[in-house]
């Protein structure tokens, strides 16, 4: 608990609290996000996770295919390896999690669930223990680290409660502890990442919308590089955590802006007819052009209500397809100087 105990030692720097001014500002808007994403918010979740649990397998560097990874993020599978295993249980977990990620709670209870659960059909993972002098006896004791992490925890809420520190630096050290508290016996990166994320989910829906660990891959580098600075003066209680606390806040802004425009965009697609929308789009792609660039253009868009925009479009000769089957390509029409749907003005005709 060496950083949890020592919050006053953090100077929050005019940079970091101007990013943290940007944040909470964009933190504002989620009202108004999940109003207008409302009708469509299980396929937001749907994409959001398939995100996550691409990004975390390559995060963990799981030993499994990107073809592989990508049919356990969409479907359900049976599991061939432990990593597949392990891969199905975070899924599990992250699933649980986003029913209801308001009600997440710090309980040792819970991280002993999580523990089984990444831990089925996987390698264990069990709280490690330490050997503890009794008093007035020359003999020791196993202790379990479950005590410790519940100091940890009744630290956390203690400090959340008395709001006398900010809510994503209280975070990043709560992280840091448990990652050098050693509380766990494998996999504690992980486990400390499905927490953090618990804890960040809580209070920023955002992550309803948008991948989470999608943009934490990005920053995994920086991430480790920012916990090696943030560990080596943790046991003389000074981690130094700016490095990670702006890291986090970085990610959350973009991961505003992101959704921001993607609220721009839906609130386009609402006042126009889907199916003229990606029309209109076909005529702005390349001539040969494929479903995956439709996807791109519209992700908020149903593969089906792009397959029938096609099929009608095929039907009305105005694209015709080039192949078969899911890496097949489309071509647009060309009638003499005009593509459908667009004529090519003259100034001069008679």
């Amino acid at each position: 608990m060496k950083a949890l105990s020592n919050m006053e030692r953090i100077q929050i720097h005019q940079e970091v609290m101007m990013l943290l001014l940007s944040l909470y500002e964009s933190k504002g808007k989620s009202f108004y996000y999940d109003d207008l994403f409302e009708r469509d918010l299980h396929a937001f979740e749907k994409k959001t996770m398939e995100h996550n649990l691409i990004a975390i397998a390559h995060y963990l560097n799981l030993e499994m295919t990107d073809a592989r990874i990508r049919l356990f993020s969409k479907k359900p599978m049976t599991p061939r390896t432990k990593d597949e295993h392990l891969l199905q249980n975070v899924k599990t977990a992250l699933n649980q999690l986003h029913r209801h990620p308001e009600h997440f709670e710090l309980l040792v209870n819970e991280v002993g669930n999580l523990l089984k659960l990444l831990s089925k059909n996987a390698d264990p993972i069990l709280f490690n223990t330490y050997d503890k002098d009794e008093e007035g006896m020359l003999k020791q004791k196993k202790v379990s680290k479950k005590d410790d992490l519940e100091k940890l925890m009744q630290l956390y809420e203690r400090h959340v409660k008395s709001k006398k520190f900010e809510l994503t630096q209280l975070i990043v050290n709560f992280y840091i502890d448990f990652l050098n508290m050693n509380i766990v016996s494998k996999h504690q990166e992980l486990v400390a990442l499905v927490l953090l994320y618990g804890l960040i989910a809580k209070d920023f829906s955002v992550f309803k919308y948008v991948s989470f660990f999608k943009y934490f891959l990005k920053e995994k580098e920086g991430w480790h590089s920012g916990v090696i600075t943030a560990s080596y003066y943790w046991a003389s209680g000074y981690a130094q955590t700016d490095m990670l606390s702006r890291i986090l806040l970085n990610l959350l802004i973009k991961a505003y802006e992101e959704v921001d425009d993607m609220a721009h965009e839906y609130v386009f697609e609402k006042e126009l007819n889907k199916s003229n929308n990606i029309e209109n789009s076909i005529l702005k792609l390349d001539e040969i052009f494929s479903k995956e660039d439709l996807r791109k253009r519209h992700p908020n868009v149903s593969d089906a209500t792009i397959d029938r925009t096609l099929k009608r479009l095929k039907d009305e000769d105005k694209i015709r397809p080039l192949g078969k089957g899911r890496s097949s390509k489309w071509q647009r029409i060309v009638q003499g100087n005009r593509k459908f749907g667009v004529e090519q003005l003259s100034l001069f005709n008679d």
